[in-house]
């Protein structure tokens, strides 16, 4: 089969590699859609200590596609929590002890999920739900996962640092959420566009909740600035950060990270998806084949939110 494989910094490779063979509980997917994100954009760049710990390695983990076996549509997460170690009992199921290795290989031809990941986090797509649409359903998931986090309710103001599209997602999550939404910076098209994921545009200054999608020091800055005395500032993305107490501790600010998802929070991104409750398909600007991925991260288009490569 074919598959896209990552052999460094910037060196994706389409290749011949063996079609994989399920062991008991696996399941064999035949790739329909996968998409591009962030995580990977960033990768393709610097690698992954992670995602890409070995080279050459499978690249992609957002996708849609048919299982062999059954002939099923479904999605899965890139992970699966254990149930048994010290987090999962605590109910942490987002920093179990034996999450990793985190699925990979999504843009290619098939996709074997293991079958801890077939056991809890592979769902079957509702009927007529597009297979581009489904295969958000990890960051999505994601997305739900941040909102709970920082604890966000109904009436609280919500601010998003980013209108990419996980700050999109987040603002949806969060409108989902029963919060009055604003998102903060990004272009102009951008901005508007948060209008069909709940949100306004604005400057997010007082917000009770500020969530930080943009993964870079100015971004996280900006979010300690906007937040109210008392609120909450949930980091989405994670690098070093230095931070001045002083709010801290005079203005006795909440700083929460947010990491993965967990498998309620992958089915109710499903559900979500099916709702129609926003035109998620707008978050796909582009498409590719597999050939086409190593230039769309090298160089990306102005205007691109996610693409959809067609293995």
């Amino acid at each position: 089969m074919r598959a896209l494989r990552f052999h460094g910094p910037g060196d994706l490779r389409v290749e011949e590699v063996p079609r994989p063979e399920p062991g008991p509980g696996d399941i064999l997917v035949q790739v329909e859609v996968a998409l591009t994100d962030g995580t990977d954009a960033k990768a393709f760049r610097r690698g992954h200590p992670l995602l890409l710990a070995e080279t050459p390695s499978p690249f992609g983990h957002e996708f849609c596609g048919i299982d062999t076996a059954t002939g099923r549509r479904v999605v899965a997460a890139n992970s699966a929590p254990c149930g048994g170690c010290a987090p999962c009992r605590r109910g942490q199921e987002t920093l179990c002890e034996n999450l990793r290795p985190f699925l990979n290989g999504a843009y290619a031809e098939y996709l074997l999920v293991p079958a801890r990941i077939a056991g809890r986090n592979l769902l079957p797509v509702p009927a007529g739900l597009a297979p581009e649409v489904a295969a958000m359903t990890e960051p999505l998931a994601c997305c739900l996962h941040g909102v709970e986090r920082a604890g966000i309710e109904a009436a609280q103001t919500v601010a998003v640092v980013g209108p990419g599209p996980i700050g999109l997602m987040l603002c949806a999550a969060a409108r989902d959420a029963g919060a009055r939404v604003t998102v903060v910076g990004g272009r102009p098209e951008r901005r508007e566009l948060a209008r069909e994921f709940g949100a306004d545009p604005g400057d997010g200054r007082g917000a009770d909740v500020v969530v930080e999608a943009v993964g870079t020091e100015e971004a996280w800055h900006d979010a300690l600035e906007l937040v109210r005395p008392g609120g909450t500032v949930l980091f989405f993305g994670g690098r070093e950060l230095v931070v001045d107490t002083f709010r801290l501790h005079y203005e006795e600010l909440t700083l929460r990270g947010a990491f993965h998802h967990t498998p309620r929070h992958v089915r109710a991104a499903l559900a979500f998806l099916a709702s129609g409750a926003h035109p998620w398909e707008r978050l796909v600007t582009h498409r590719v084949g597999l050939e086409g991925v190593a230039g769309l991260f090298a160089d990306p288009p102005r205007d691109l939110l996610k693409a959809a490569v067609l293995p």
